[in-house]
């Protein structure tokens, strides 16, 4: 199911840059009520502190994707500077939505998202699925697209046909929408990644073993295969290699084109304020918009 809707708020763009900032970040708050609206409920202390707290270290980014913001999204958005911002919709039957975000410091031309078809256990409960905006850059002719997800969670039998299934779903989403066209971003939580070894003997800290690492290595590939982008670098490579959380690319050629970093967000008593370690993507983009490699 694809769908333009939602919640797309608009005002004057800031001048814009062509190195671009883009951050991806898991809000480490939590809805004890289950409930879809948060905000006009009693609120859980620690969950609002953290949203308070991730709030205005949100505007050192010019893009951010939040791919868990499943409550207190006004809290969030309370000290945000960013003029653009897509909120896909909570369809109808799901306790929560997609916890998909997008801010934006340019002007945004396009959104749209769709829904996961297969999911599983308590995922069923949610909206997850993918979205994207597309970005217009002043001074820049190129298309500039931004990708967000968070996939399924957990290591059942199936769980893993929700996942490998909606790895499919994703990588038809992200070719059909980009299209080959420009530049496209693809960040989030997929819950997957790449292989360490080619046997899978070593895996990361999010899988329960060799065969559930195995398994979602192989739709983490065929996410990346099917959707024709491209891992990116990162300045803690050994940190990175087989984390479940990334940046991939599309359209983006040379070394340093775009590189990742982690980055250390955390709230004044040193607690935590994301459920995974948030990432940023230093991207430069070339001069015309035509020619997006490294100039170095």
């Amino acid at each position: 199911m694809f769908s333009n809707s939602g919640s797309l708020h608009s005002a004057q763009p800031s001048l814009s840059r062509h190195v671009f900032e883009l951050l991806s970040l898991a809000p480490q708050i939590h809805n004890p009520h289950g409930l879809a609206d948060f905000e006009t409920h009693p609120p859980d202390r620690r969950s609002h502190a953290r949203a308070l707290a991730i709030s205005p270290l949100l505007n050192a980014y010019d893009i951010v994707v939040l791919n868990e913001a499943f409550s207190y999204k006004k809290t969030l958005l309370s000290q945000t500077t960013h003029p653009y911002r897509y909120h896909p919709p909570r369809p109808t039957g799901r306790v929560v939505d997609s916890g998909l975000l997008f801010l934006s410091r340019h002007e945004v031309v396009d959104s749209g998202w769709e829904r996961y078809a297969h999911v599983a256990g308590v995922d069923r409960f949610a909206a997850k699925g993918i979205g994207f905006i597309v970005v217009r850059v002043d001074g820049w002719a190129g298309r500039l697209q931004v990708c967000g997800t968070h996939m399924q969670a957990g290591a059942s039998r199936g769980v893993q046909v929700a996942r490998t299934a909606q790895a499919g779903q994703a990588g038809a989403f992200v070719k059909r929408t980009w299209g080959g066209e420009g530049v496209v971003v693809f960040s989030g939580d997929f819950n997957m990644g790449p292989r360490r070894d080619e046997e899978c003997r070593e895996f990361s800290v999010h899988y329960v073993d060799r065969e559930d690492a195995r398994a979602r290595c192989e739709a983490y590939e065929r996410l990346v295969r099917e959707a024709g982008v491209r891992e990116v670098e990162c300045e803690q490579g050994e940190e990175y290699r087989g984390d479940i959380c990334r940046f991939l690319v599309g359209g983006l050629e040379g070394k340093g084109a775009g590189v990742a970093r982690y980055e250390d967000l955390k709230g004044r008593d040193g607690e935590r304020l994301s459920d995974t370690k948030p990432m940023c993507l230093a991207l430069r983009l070339g001069g015309g918009g035509e020619d997006v490699k490294d100039a170095g």
